[in-house]
């Protein structure tokens, strides 16, 4: 999985909470009880940390543009070996280059 990959990744897990805390909140505004709104909490803790995770990638942007300019290079000039990672790197499969 590249960087890129992973951010978009992000983005629609972080899309999808959005729809089940709204989800939560038609519910909570229906039915107010203890339950609806421990679902409702549950829901947001969930989608503020698919946000938080975004705003990682964000910060650190530039980081990840240097490897993905890296990694380019190196299949580029197809040297053969490993390239030099700032952050976590998940290597891809050969079908997905």
């Amino acid at each position: 999985m590249t960087d890129w990959d992973l951010m978009v990744e992000r983005i629609q897990n972080a899309m999808q909470a959005v729809d089940k805390a709204h989800e939560a909140k038609e519910t909570l505004q229906v039915k107010i009880n203890g339950e609806t709104l421990a679902h409702f909490q549950a829901r947001m803790k969930e989608l503020e940390e698919h946000l938080r995770l975004m705003k990682q990638i964000l910060e650190h942007e530039n980081t990840y543009t240097m490897d993905e300019i890296a990694d380019a290079l190196n299949r580029t000039l197809n040297t053969g070996t490993q390239s030099y990672h700032r952050i976590p790197h998940y290597p891809l499969k050969e079908d997905e280059r």
